[in-house]
């Protein structure tokens, strides 16, 4: 690419970028927060109200309007604020769009309403606020919190990545091969970014030298289009040289990033981490820490116990059903690959006339003949799958988490998609993300593989309790979850 064509490439691409309506990160969060603040102070209040009028026959005029309107402005500023922190955190992600929001909005309606009591209480109002109208008013809220915070944040990466929404103002400066590549493969106006100017380093090199007021006039001008970071393109045997780019910028105010030149984009950078005395790039983070595990395996270990003890009649029935209509054993055991790989035997109510080992077999299909009568209805209500509570107890899965596939499928599935063994980095689950999300059953397409395999990979992204109890409910009442279920 001649000197010419970068240089109408790269105005080409900034007068795009023009005709894309911006809003800084921060009138934006301020825009969500302000619905989802005005929604969560109708709750409070309209909760009070419905209790007072239709429950205690209160008239509306002798309605405490003064007390319940201002504990819910104070409930719905507080949300309001919890939604800010939490919109950030959203936009600060590489792809908003897979980034769950169900736990941000249960913890901040949480903390809002405690908070909301807490004043109360210390202004010595507690006992003149009905008990009942709050439980009311935060029961109903979660649903309510958490639909609105999903779908409002999902309309925002439906046009991010759409381009048609730039929230982050960027400056490129580099090379002219590096910035162009930078430009062209980064995809830019499809992640919320607006490029407001580049600069290519060889137009500010004169006999070998970097002209340094040519950059700090660049940056000045990038201050003054109120760009929000200064993004320097460059190889990596080039960070020396680096330096001196960045000395010269420390006097403006602007985030000054680094991006290597290349035209890789599969291998990110997380952050940076210090080992000793040096900076380290990581590339890859433990999906949960120490203490996510230990909470995890709590929790797994009370509800299989739980689930054991409350279902043990159920396992008699179906034991009897299934040695009454076939010969064979009740339960087989079957090899799957789990945890960090390492296989084990997972267990399951017979379904099927026959037991495979899972290192050579034939995956069940709609229709299959060998599945028996018994078995279709167990199969169907996902009965087939709740003796995996032992296996859950043992250690070798969770409740929650990427369903396990027999050996011979995962590495054919493996061989299909690159990403599909990323899945073994939390432990295999009885129910997960992708199942109510309606894949589960064959995987005889390459879109059933990457669908499964992207929601597997999206819940070991955004693990935490309140995902995982989620699931939970939506394996028993959603439709989407039994669907494809034969």
């Amino acid at each position: 690419m001649s000197t010419i064509e970068t240089n109408l490439f790269a105005r080409d691409f900034v007068r795009r970028d023009l005709a894309t309506p911006i809003i800084g990160r921060t009138p934006l969060a301020l825009l969500i927060a302000s619905v989802e603040g005005a929604t969560a102070a109708t709750v409070v209040l309209g909760s009070a109200l419905a209790y007072h009028l239709l429950v205690l026959h209160t008239a509306i005029g002798e309605f405490a309007w003064p007390l319940y309107l201002l504990f819910a402005a104070l409930g719905g500023v507080l949300y309001g604020a919890f939604s800010v922190v939490a919109t950030n955190r959203f936009l600060d992600q590489s792809d908003p769009g897979h980034r769950s929001t169900m736990p941000d909005a249960f913890y901040g309606w949480t903390a809002a309403l405690a908070l909301t009591l807490l004043s109360a209480f210390l202004l010595g109002s507690i006992g003149d606020l009905s008990r009942v109208s709050l439980t009311t008013a935060y029961l109903t809220g979660i649903p309510l919190m958490l639909s609105l915070r999903s779908y409002g944040l999902s309309l925002v990466a439906d046009r991010i990545n759409r381009g048609e929404l730039h929230y982050q103002r960027v400056a490129v400066i580099g090379s002219r091969l590096d910035v162009v590549n930078f430009l062209l493969n980064g995809d830019l106006w499809r992640q919320g970014h607006h490029v407001t100017d580049t600069l290519y380093l060889e137009d500010v090199t004169t006999d070998g030298r970097l002209d340094l007021e040519a950059v700090a006039e660049f940056a000045k001008k990038s201050v003054q289009q109120r760009t929000d970071s200064m993004v320097i393109v460059a190889a990596l045997h080039d960070l020396d040289a680096m330096e001196h780019l960045v000395v010269e910028m420390k006097r403006f105010a602007l985030n000054i990033v680094y991006a290597p030149a290349t035209t890789n984009r599969t291998l990110k950078f997380l952050d940076v981490v210090p080992i000793g005395a040096n900076n380290a790039l990581r590339f890859i983070r433990k999906p949960l820490s120490d203490f996510a595990v230990f909470t995890k395996r709590a929790m797994d270990i009370v509800l299989a116990s739980i689930g054991l003890v409350l279902l043990s009649p159920l396992f008699a029935v179906v034991a009897l059903l299934i040695k009454l209509e076939t010969p064979g054993p009740v339960i087989y055991r079957q090899a799957r690959r789990g945890f960090n790989g390492e296989s084990f035997m997972i267990w399951k109510f017979r379904s099927m006339s026959v037991t495979e080992s899972g290192y050579a077999m034939v995956q069940a299909t709609r229709g299959d003949a060998r599945i028996t009568r018994v078995g279709r209805i167990i199969r169907a209500t996902s009965i087939d799958e709740l003796p995996q509570l032992v296996n859950v107890l043992l250690g070798q899965m969770s409740i929650v988490g990427p369903r396990p596939h027999a050996i011979s499928h995962d590495a054919q599935l493996g061989r299909l998609l690159a990403t599909y063994a990323h899945r073994q980095r939390i432990k295999p689950g009885i129910t997960g993300w992708a199942q109510v999300n309606g894949f589960r059953g064959e995987t005889d397409t390459f879109d059933a593989v990457e669908g499964r395999t992207l929601h597997d990979l999206h819940y070991i992204d955004n693990w935490s309790l309140i995902l995982d109890l989620w699931i939970i409910v939506l394996t028993v009442f959603s439709v989407s979850t039994h669907r494809k279920a034969f």
